[in-house]
């Protein structure tokens, strides 16, 4: 009777999703779920079939037509955001020319619920369709919440088509200029069939005939129009919205805007595909699961894989499944650590954060957090702490074959390794970023597939554990070196700290890892009351670092460097002057190691021969006028490096690993 009744609500509701027709059209409210379990935003959309060949019309119908209109009651409890616009189409009518949607369109919008009580309200639309002619129509759409079901249908993929067909913020590097009456947009989204949809009908001749090619597109206004210029340009993969401030500079030849342009963009809804970021969703793929391979050889990640291959040394004695049931678990724990990973980054960015892989590293507290858990690491695999029979060996969790053991290893192996970049992450990040949240989540997958994919194949085949070292003293030997290995990343995590924040703040992280070292050595000469005073001394150290205010300071930058500012680098370009960008933190190894080995004194003096100015974006602490540029390059990391020369059209964007010789023959290059 539960089910029956279960079923009779659902169907109930169905019955109600509410279907309006018209002589010309069927609207409806589609969403991703119906189903509320809490208060909060949920996405929704105005769905329109149209009689095959009608059409209404965008935001700017063009020579004639008009916009749909969406009206409704307010509620107390519900909050019915204005629907957003997806990009038009033209729709010809020689000699007039008309913006619109032609067969169907979903425009999207949001709904805030406040408290999950019974209640409902009426949407009428009002809207023009059209073919031959033009007929007004209007439709009453009833939205309701009963027993916390929205009388919606589950379409998640049609609006998610039409969410990627709401215009977009340009590239920060976009450029709009004006002369003669014409303006040029460049931008590399910009393709052959590219067009320009005014959102003021004032702005130009919309019928006049536009002049796009790759990266750039030509258009003219008329005469008399002074006013801020505003609208959308399709592109290959969705639309771009511009606006530019008119500010006009008067010149011995000929008029024309400031040359440094303001192009103020909105982030109107989710990114749509771009496939201009340099590669492709498979390739995005293929880095992504390399980069987690090579992950696997990070100095912190290296001694917990290792022990655990270790362990499973020891389960090939009981039986080949309890082999393949061991590494399985590992390798769920590090999936489902990865996706956990992936779901708070699309979160963050979704609520218009700029985050990136490493981001993270730039809170104290979570540099705190993790050089303290990798020290603790350490001593153990020295001492090989015995923690009590209650708590088990911590051994038994690194070393131990138990399946919540195997997990939690995996676990801890993500963990550990979230301070690393590899190499070909970057890339592959900073394209899934960008990206719809499928795609997003398809990279974070095969990125923990290829950092799980060593003990993948020995779950597939438990024969493969046969091929390592047979157990024996010498592995209390490897721990030992392994304990000091987790020493050298923390301390470097430490000094990554001090870069960050003040003395007092690193004084209570040295105090964490005294607390620690103490807890240690109670245990190991087997203090009666050790785990009830270890407790204590974490409470009340957890308890001061959470109420600590960690007093950031400034990143100091070597005296031949300059300090990277969007305005330095605008005004370097402008006079035609080469520059090298080196965005960088004292968190990123992977940028320190370059720095090492490829920028030595015999690239300086290059960059100085040739007059190439050197850069430094500093990305130790939270800085989001950074952040956007490397977005801008469709990056969600670092090590970022950027070179341009008069010679070059755009920035070129440098290989992430670096060598002298790489970079001596990318500057001899221009």
């Amino acid at each position: 009777m539960k089910y029956l009744g279960l079923f009779l609500i659902f169907y109930s509701v169905f019955l109600e999703a509410n279907i309006a027709k018209t002589e010309h059209a069927q609207i409806k409210i589609i969403g991703s779920k119906n189903i509320i379990t809490e208060p909060g935003v949920i996405e929704l959309g105005y769905q329109f079939n149209f009689t095959p060949g009608w059409h209404t019309y965008w935001i700017n119908p063009g020579d004639s037509g008009g916009p749909p209109v969406f009206e409704f009651d307010e509620l107390a409890d519900w909050n019915i955001e204005n629907n957003l616009w997806p990009g038009p189409q033209k729709i010809e009518y020689p000699p007039l020319m008309t913006f619109g949607y032609v067969d169907e369109v979903v425009f999207p919008f949001r709904l805030e619920i406040k408290n999950l009580k019974d209640q409902e309200t009426e949407i009428t639309a009002k809207f023009l369709v059209c073919d031959d002619i033009c007929v007004p129509e209007e439709a009453t759409l009833l939205l309701k919440l009963k027993n916390q079901i929205l009388n919606i249908e589950e379409r998640s993929e049609i609006l998610e088509k039409w969410k990627n067909l709401v215009p977009i913020r340009a590239p920060p590097d976009t450029e709009i200029k004006f002369s003669n009456g014409t303006y040029t947009v460049t931008s590399p989204l910009i393709s052959e069939n590219s067009q320009f949809f005014p959102f003021d009908e004032n702005t130009m001749d919309i019928s006049s005939k536009q002049n796009p090619r790759k990266g750039s597109l030509n258009f003219s206004v008329f005469e008399n129009f002074d006013s801020k210029l505003q609208g959308v340009i399709s592109t290959e993969n969705g639309f771009i919205e511009i606006e530019k401030i008119p500010d006009p500079v008067v010149t011995s030849e000929e008029n024309t805007f400031a040359e440094i342009d303001k192009v103020e963009i909105e982030k109107i809804a989710d990114p749509v595909v771009r496939n201009d970021v340099g590669i492709t969703l498979l390739t995005a793929i293929f880095f992504a699961f390399l980069g987690g391979l090579i992950l696997n050889l990070m100095p912190c990640v290296l001694p917990v894989i290792a022990l655990k291959a270790l362990s499973l040394v020891k389960s090939s004695a009981e039986s080949n499944s309890s082999v393949s049931l061991n590494a399985g678990a590992y390798v769920f724990g590090v999936i489902a650590t990865f996706m956990l990973i992936a779901f708070t980054l699309v979160s963050l960015k979704n609520a218009g954060e700029l985050i990136g892989w490493g981001y993270q590293l730039q809170s104290p507290f979570v540099v705190t957090i993790l050089a303290t858990l990798i020290f603790f690491i350490g001593i153990v695999l020295v001492s090989d702490l015995n923690l009590g029979s209650s708590l088990g060996r911590l051994e038994k969790y690194v070393d131990g074959s138990g399946p919540l053991n195997s997990f939690l290893t995996g676990t801890l192996s993500v963990v550990v390794a979230s301070p690393c970049t590899a190499p070909f992450m970057g890339a592959a990040l900073g394209f899934a970023l960008i990206q719809p949240d499928l795609y997003s989540y398809s990279v974070f997958f095969f990125l923990a597939l290829g950092f799980a994919s060593p003990y993948f194949l020995i779950a597939l085949f438990p024969k493969l554990v046969n091929l390592l070292p047979k157990p024996g003293k010498w592995m209390q030997s490897i721990k030992q070196l392994f304990g000091f290995m987790m020493f050298g990343a923390a301390i470097w995590l430490i000094w990554v700290l001090a870069n960050q924040v003040d003395a007092n703040s690193l004084l209570l992280v040295l105090v964490g890892w005294f607390s620690v070292s103490f807890i240690v050595w109670l245990n190991v000469i087997k203090f009666r009351l050790a785990v009830l005073a270890s407790l204590l001394i974490l409470f009340g150290w957890s308890y001061q670092l959470a109420n600590w205010e960690f007093q950031t300071k400034d990143v100091s930058i070597g005296e031949t460097t300059t300090t990277w500012s969007i305005e330095k680098e605008k005004k370097l370009k402008e006079n035609g002057e080469s520059y090298f960008i080196n965005f960088t933190a004292a968190w990123c190894i992977t940028c320190k190691v370059n720095e090492r080995v490829a920028f030595t004194d015999k690239v300086f003096s290059k960059f100085k021969n040739k007059n190439i100015t050197y850069l430094k974006a500093d990305w130790t602490n939270r800085n989001d006028e950074i952040a956007s540029q490397i977005e801008k390059y469709n990056r969600s990391g670092i090590p970022l490096y950027i070179f341009w020369d008069k010679k070059l059209d755009e920035p070129l964007v440098l290989n992430e690993i670096l060598t002298e010789s790489y970079l001596m023959e990318v500057v001899d290059e221009y």
